[in-house]
């Protein structure tokens, strides 16, 4: 059976035209939704980290501790998946008291406002039972329903890594159930006063919307590819050469110079009253809609960068203690996990103002301020090399490294000896005329000591000058 040219064009054209449309639409749905899902999974991950540093980690620790006090004392638990049962409501009624905690509800009220400032469906924390491989709600910010605290759920995805180290989080995992739809749920540990893993800050967001909007794209896509090929089909059979590859080939031309924001569907100004200028009315209003999403997902990648570049910000902020200016207590427990690694030397030096509680007392707790404050810009001065830390009310270390290290014993007495000067100083204020007692103790290479260890005798070495100051002033 032979076939006219005709005929092999019509053939050629149609299966060409489809196999094109059908990879078009399925590199178009793949590529969109690849981005949407890694746009909602990045803000979860951003949002749940936020919620991991924003939130009241002392109140919420009472909290914890008020739930698992329950939880381990009870045999009988009862997964959610019973909810509505008589047992199951009996379970949840050993937790009813803890409702009633002004700490339970602080943290809650926290949770939902900052579920209502970040826009998302919710907001919530749970305890991970590693042994046997749950959540334990603690508190949950949802406003429609909310999952009381004590409340047990399965694990809602393969988080083995997670289960033998909270420290990394749950990572974002996307579920569509008829109960609530399209959500992408991530959980990001909360650290105690300790840096202890204490509880899992999580984020639901939904899906919806955008994959519903996506859909219908994507209709819009399939409907304008299988136009064109239907139109093709159609000229092909009529007017093989002039009037049908002309147009094609321009608008082949005009999709393979697309670029956002381009507008060349639209400078080609095909406006004839047939098939033609129909397809390319479709395409001017395709290029215009994915102009205008593409628009909108560079606007919630921008915003997204800001969130994240904002919890950095609130993240080195949570490092500073407020009243001096130096490092605090959480800055100083992230660095014992450095020295513990480390295989340099260093030299750890305790010093602990002396008479606070009497200028307190005497004076008020504003010139006490001025005492802390004046202590530790003595020694920022000396140890200018050296990060300070205010670990306690009165309390500081400086870590030793580098040259500080090699010169501690001259600048330990430098600023003994500005101590001993200030006890002759009969001019400036009582507050201003500070001392303090001075401890320090070293890690050299190779011991494999734990910075644990070397701050215990920097920290006896310490109370020793101390008794030895006070028995100087007794003399």
């Amino acid at each position: 059976m032979s076939f006219s040219l005709n005929k092999k064009v019509i053939v050629l054209i149609v299966s060409f035209a489809a196999i094109i449309s059908m990879l078009a639409v399925a590199v178009y749905y793949k590529g969109i939704h690849d981005v949407v899902v890694s746009q909602y999974e990045g803000r979860s991950i951003d949002i749940a980290k936020l919620t991991a540093v924003e939130i009241d980690a002392e109140r919420l620790l009472k909290v914890q501790q008020a739930v698992l006090e329950i939880y381990n004392s009870t045999d009988n638990k009862v997964l959610s998946d019973q909810a509505g049962t008589p047992e199951f409501e009996a379970y949840l009624s050993r937790y009813k008291s803890i409702e009633e905690m002004e700490e339970y509800q602080t943290v809650r009220a926290d949770l939902r406002r900052m579920q209502d400032v970040l826009d998302v469906d919710c907001l919530y924390v749970f305890w991970l039972d590693t042994v046997n491989g749950c959540y334990v709600y603690l508190v949950d910010a949802d406003n429609a329903d909310p999952c009381p605290p004590g409340c047990i759920d399965p694990l809602y995805s393969d988080i083995g890594d997670t289960l033998t180290d909270p420290s990394l989080g749950c990572p974002p995992n996307i579920t569509n159930t008829p109960e609530y739809g399209g959500l992408v749920t991530t959980a990001m540990p909360v650290y105690d006063s300790r840096g202890e893993v204490i509880a899992m800050a999580a984020v639901d967001i939904s899906m919806d919307v955008v994959m519903a909007r996506q859909q219908r794209y994507l209709v819009y896509v399939v409907l304008a590819f299988l136009g064109m090929t239907i139109l093709v089909c159609v000229l092909s059979i009529l007017l093989v050469n002039h009037y049908i590859v002309r147009p094609i080939n321009t608008l082949s031309s005009a999709a393979a110079q697309y670029r956002h924001n381009k507008k060349v569907f639209s400078s080609l100004h095909i406006s004839g009253r047939d098939e033609i200028g129909t397809l390319a009315a479709s395409m001017v209003q395709m290029e215009a809609d994915i102009d205008g999403y593409i628009t909108n997902l560079k606007r919630t990648s921008n915003d997204l960068i800001s969130a994240r570049e904002h919890a950095e910000q609130m993240d080195r902020a949570a490092n500073i203690d407020a009243l001096t200016k130096v490092r605090n207590k959480r800055a100083y427990d992230i660095e014992v996990q450095r020295l513990n690694e480390s295989p340099q030397p260093y030299g750890l030096i305790m010093i602990d103002l002396n008479g606070l509680k009497g200028i307190n007392d005497t004076y008020g707790h504003e010139k006490g301020d001025i005492s802390i404050k004046t202590l530790c810009q003595m020694i920022c001065r000396v140890f200018q090399h050296s990060p300070v830390y205010r670990v306690g009310g009165d309390e500081f270390i400086v870590i030793l490294e580098n040259s500080d290290y090699q010169e501690r014993s001259a600048l330990i007495q430098t600023i003994s000896d500005q101590f001993q000067r200030n006890l002759a100083d009969t001019v400036r204020p009582p507050w201003e005329r500070v001392t303090a007692a001075v401890g320090y103790a070293v890690c050299e290479p190779g011991t494999g000591e734990r910075v644990e260890s070397v701050l215990k005798r920097a920290d006896a070495a310490m109370y020793q000058n101390k008794k030895a100051m006070k028995a100087a002033l007794k003399s």
